[in-house]
């Protein structure tokens, strides 16, 4: 392996990725930003597992996101102060709690796709058909790799 041109390809992908999400951030549009002021990553991940998984107890969730009990506990409060989510008795194991979204958690939910899809189609917006392909195919292989990893 030619350290130089890895180096090199480190400070090109530093360069570009660091452009890119500036990019990212400032393309959502500033209705989106009203809806998710105040809410981080996380909020949002524990948000979308309530709704498409309303059977995981909150040690699978706090598994699946690698968090310490403690941070998941404080996430679940904030979002059920805000009346996004709701912890609830697991059906599938009554002494476990899991997480329901409540109907404005499902309109929170709702803006921060149409958000994620305005910004992908202008991202995408930037190459032509056969480069959207191969930047897809790309970044679904460093993003496999990466989960495998996690």
């Amino acid at each position: 392996m030619n350290d130089g041109r890895l180096h090199t390809q480190i400070e090109q992908f530093d360069k570009a990725f660091h452009a890119f999400w500036r990019g990212v951030l400032f393309l959502g549009t500033q209705a989106s930003f009203d809806t998710f002021k105040g809410l981080g990553f996380l909020d949002m991940q524990l948000i979308y597992i309530a709704q498409q998984r309303p059977d995981a107890i909150l040690k699978e969730i706090r598994d699946y996101l690698k968090i310490p009990q403690t941070t998941l506990s404080s996430a679940i409060a904030r979002l059920e102060k805000k009346g996004l989510l709701k912890r609830v008795i697991n059906n599938r194991d009554m002494r476990s709690f899991s997480l329901e979204i409540t109907d404005q958690g499902e309109q929170v939910l709702g803006e921060h796709k149409k958000n994620d899809y305005e910004q992908a189609k202008s991202i995408l917006s930037f190459l032509d058909e056969d480069e959207r392909d191969d930047f897809i195919r790309l970044m679904a292989k460093v993003a496999g790799k990466m989960e495998a990893i996690i």
